[in-house]
């Protein structure tokens, strides 16, 4: 059986060593030490120098004329808000047509085609490359859709891991009820992509399970202030009533009957944003990534971000490869339930600092 380690078959272990760069700021001895373990490793292993880094960042639902599609080193829609990870890698923006096309569009400049061009380019291992993917909202549908599709298995390319923000993979009740293109017709603002993100239709594009072994990594929005949330989260989205619900989430008032919570990131709910295998209400992300195994809720290969790994049983932060590791995201987290307290936009800072400031054998 091949074994995976961080969506890294063992074929490919040997290949995935430290090359992290990181940013000098008030980290302390702990990176110190660790830059020089890193240094000392990557001196005595030669096939370091060799393997190209290429971390490919896919954005979503985007409305500007000016963008360019393809595969680029810059941010030439502003649609990662000026937001560049730090890597030893090379970082690059996947411009699709994110608003006249439907994610799983296999003609350019869909989202399927324009993914699919630009991982044939930048994620070969027989050109010595390997890519990360961080990918935001529907560039997510449209990764998981190619991978999903894709001949991974029996081919070359090699996708070391996936960090989602706010997926949109499980679709959105905003198109179900039309509400995303009845705003976007009053506002100018309606994209024929919406149609694509009706949860029937996100959730049948392709096979959820199918991701080719590469494990993607869930940043779930779960928030109660985003602007007009309140109305809304309980009045579109699946909402639960009971004990244990997540406290940072929106709390829907009864008239009638208990109150129920519904966490959302103002577009999306959990059940998209965390790889849940049905639509329905839920207070938080689950995992399939060993040594989880959550076969009720989430699809094959899907986790939340990071902390897979307990110390003496207990789930806590400060253990060794436990994150949140960026001081900005730490207040964010909210570590019962594995969400992050932001809204659809923020968790795009989340990934971006996430992959900066993790461990290089994490994230190179």
């Amino acid at each position: 059986m091949t074994m995976t380690w961080f969506g890294t078959t063992a074929a490919h272990a040997e290949d995935h060593l430290p090359m992290r760069e990181y940013r000098m700021t008030a980290r302390t001895a702990k990176v110190v030490c660790m830059l020089v373990g890193y240094l000392t490793m990557l001196l005595s292993s030669a096939p370091a120098f060799a393997r190209e880094m290429n971390v490919l960042l896919i954005h979503g639902r985007l409305h500007n004329t000016k963008e360019h599609y393809g595969h680029f080193r810059d941010d030439q829609a502003g649609a990662w808000g000026g937001l560049t990870p730090a890597t030893a890698g090379t970082v690059w923006y996947v411009q699709w047509d994110a608003w006249n096309h439907y994610f799983d569009d296999s003609s350019w400049p869909g989202g399927e085609a324009v993914i699919h061009d630009a991982i044939d380019a930048l994620c070969d291992n027989n050109k010595g490359q390997a890519c990360w993917i961080l990918c935001h909202s529907a560039g997510c549908a449209a990764f998981e859709d190619y991978l999903s599709k894709s001949d991974y298995a029996h081919n070359s390319i090699l996708i070391e891991h996936v960090m989602a923000a706010d997926s949109a993979a499980g679709g959105s009740e905003l198109a179900d009820n039309g509400l995303l293109r009845l705003l976007g017709g009053i506002t100018g603002q309606g994209a024929t992509l919406d149609n694509s993100l009706k949860t029937s239709y996100a959730r049948g594009a392709y096979n959820h399970n199918n991701m080719q072994s590469v494990v993607v990594r869930s940043v779930g929005g779960a928030t109660d202030s985003y602007p007009l949330h309140f109305l809304i989260a309980c009045n579109f989205f699946p909402r639960q009533s009971g004990s244990g619900l997540n406290p940072k989430c929106t709390d829907c008032f009864e008239l009638f009957g208990p109150d129920k919570r519904e966490c959302d990131d103002g577009t999306v709910a959990l059940h998209s944003t965390c790889a849940h295998n049905r639509k329905a209400s839920f207070q938080d992300c689950n995992s399939r990534i060993p040594p989880h195994d959550d076969t009720a809720g989430t699809y094959d290969f899907h986790g939340w971000w990071i902390n897979d790994h307990v110390c003496n049983g207990d789930f806590r932060q400060d253990c060794n490869w436990n994150g949140p590791y960026s001081d900005d995201d730490r207040p964010l987290c909210n570590p019962p339930f594995k969400t992050y307290h932001v809204d659809h936009s923020n968790g795009k800072q989340v990934v971006v600092h996430e992959y900066s400031d993790a461990p290089s054998a994490l994230c190179p």
